[in-house]
């Protein structure tokens, strides 16, 4: 009965904790509130995040708490941890939680770099936001071992601390682009775009809270409530509404963002017009997406408007046809006499020896129409694998000379 006391203030204190999370916008603030509940309701002694790598290949331990290291570069040598099978390792490739009551005789256990403190037990749960799992949470050291209890109190706070660290990653971003437009603001000094970038702050802050937060909070109550039942067909029900929420809130906080590219009267305006189209192709495909936008548009950007536009939905198309991505980022780049496009996605990407095909194919996804497309504006358009996996479209134009 103890027992059972104990866990139901653990619960009712989950409640608080979830709220709290919720609210915090700042990576490292988020990673400390989260080790520090996390010791608390695991009565644990050390715990760590750990964030998986764009490849999958690696884990950054992206913060930890209940150990100092003697040595101040242990963490510098040390904090980008192989995916693996190990007593760590193993809650990501098996994307499910893990405890070991006794490391050492773990038939997992690998060992530890010097300096770094004896583990006895340890319990991991995955950070996942909805099917994708992003990182894990790792608890160790708790006297008398971790039981199912734990496993589960961590497994369901893991989820709120994952989407928040989701959000925070898409604040981030989101504050680099207004950093972006601070920065047009005081080079151009128009004070219609003066007004634009105060609209587009307001309208970013009031998104943030009121969207999010509130989707935020919605989510952590339904967690609770999902404890306190029986894991049967209407919990399993419950979990889908729980991960359809949390994507909800990602998609409006998306949109918030794509807002800061998207004037309210796009006209011609190759920015805004690229911005909505990549926003539809994410929304309609559940494709992560974004645009980054440098420099300030010429007017003879115009004249070149409606091919610019044709070649970046011909990239677009190939990327969801053929490319099996999870991730589209566009930078548009205006300089003083061209006009740069990259087009870059993380998708599986076709053999290298397509791409130096000169002509046409459904294999060869349309490359030779965009070339064409390019080289009648006397610019260049070069296709290349990404630095990591996926598929690289570059295109560059030079602005046609001023009509006097």
């Amino acid at each position: 009965m103890e027992i059972d006391q104990i866990f139901r203030e653990q619960l009712n204190s989950l409640h608080t904790i979830s709220v709290e999370i919720a609210s915090l916008r700042e990576l490292p603030r988020i990673y400390d509130k989260a080790l520090t509940y996390c010791l608390e309701l695991t009565g644990s002694q050390l715990g760590f995040i750990c964030l998986v790598s764009k490849n999958g290949e690696y884990m950054d331990v992206a913060a930890v708490k209940g150990f100092t290291p003697s040595d101040p570069t242990f963490f510098d040598r040390y904090r980008v941890i192989p995916v693996r099978r190990s007593v760590f390792g193993v809650t990501i490739v098996d994307e499910s939680p893990h405890v070991s009551n006794n490391v050492a005789a773990d038939p997992d256990h690998v060992g530890t770099p010097p300096g770094h403190p004896e583990v006895r037990t340890f319990l991991g749960v995955p950070l996942r936001v909805g099917s994708t799992v992003i990182g894990m949470i790792g608890a160790a050291n708790r006297p008398g071992g971790y039981g199912a209890d734990d496993q589960r109190l961590l497994s369901t706070f893991a989820n709120q601390v994952a989407v928040a660290i989701d959000n925070a990653r898409l604040y981030e971003r989101q504050r680099e682009m207004i950093v972006g437009l601070e920065d047009m603001k005081r080079r151009v000094g128009h004070a219609e775009r003066e007004r634009l970038l105060a609209q587009d702050r307001a309208r970013i802050a009031s998104g943030l809270h009121d969207s999010v937060g509130q989707s935020m909070f919605s989510l952590g109550l339904r967690i609770n409530g999902l404890l306190e039942s029986e894991l049967d067909a209407e919990a399993a029900k419950r979990i889908l509404e729980m991960r359809q929420m949390a994507a909800s809130a990602l998609d409006e906080l998306r949109e918030v963002i794509f807002a800061l590219a998207e004037p309210a009267d796009v006209g011609r305006d190759l920015t805004g017009a690229i911005g909505s189209l990549l926003q539809g192709v994410g929304r309609d495909n559940e494709i992560d997406v974004d645009l980054v936008a440098r420099g300030v548009p010429d007017s003879r950007v115009e004249s070149m408007h409606d091919e610019l536009l044709i070649v970046v939905r011909e990239a677009l198309t190939n990327t969801v046809r053929h490319a099996h991505a999870h991730t589209i980022l566009i930078s548009l780049n205006y300089e003083p006499e061209r006009v740069g496009i990259v087009v870059q996605d993380d998708g599986v990407g076709p053999p290298i020896s397509d791409l130096s095909q000169p002509t046409d194919s459904g294999r060869h996804f349309g490359l030779s129409d965009m070339r064409q497309r390019i080289a009648s504006l006397g610019g260049v358009l070069e296709v290349e694998p990404g630095d990591e996996r996926g598929l690289r479209v570059r295109v560059s134009v030079p602005l046609p000379a001023e009509t006097k």
